[in-house]
């Protein structure tokens, strides 16, 4: 197999990748949504199952953001001929800025905030674990938002 053939398996594996983590956590923010935004009383009648939800739904977002940034964005970027060892990430999100890929570079940086927050556990601060559900229930739609535009341009360039 050539080079190219090989970067194009690549990418095709990472998209294949967050493909799945999208389908799982939009199955199980399917299951919570009807609880944002929480509150401390919200919060508290949660059942068992509906935790679980949540925790998938902590999970696959946190997968996800690892998968686009540590695997799909450079797999695009090195597809496009652009070269990606040795650059600090902060330039990758802003050479797809650049190039009409993604919107804003900002926004992934709030998506890294935001996975941050959700994976540490704070289980006797209910204040915070409810701020920080809030804002995977917001950034959930962002998420899926450069997902499909990544998607979109994957598809329209590549097939």
């Amino acid at each position: 197999m050539n080079i190219q053939g090989e970067k194009r398996d690549k990418l095709n594996e990472a998209v294949l990748l967050c493909s799945l983590h999208i389908e799982k956590m939009s199955f199980a923010y399917m299951k919570v949504e009807k609880h944002f935004p929480l509150n401390t009383v919200k919060y508290n009648d949660l059942e068992a199952e509906e935790i679980s939800f949540f925790d998938q739904l902590i999970y696959r977002f946190s997968k996800l953001q690892d998968s686009m940034g540590g695997k799909l964005f450079p797999e695009l970027l090195e597809n496009l001929g652009e070269k990606v060892k040795g650059i600090p990430f902060i330039d990758l999100l802003n050479k797809l800025e650049e190039l009409g890929i993604i919107h804003d570079a900002t926004d992934w940086q709030l998506l890294r905030e935001t996975r941050n927050i959700v994976t540490h556990e704070y289980p006797f601060n209910t204040e915070e674990v409810i701020e920080g559900l809030n804002l995977l229930g917001q950034h959930y739609k962002l998420i899926l938002n450069v997902w499909q535009i990544v998607d979109t341009y994957i598809n329209s360039r590549f097939g």
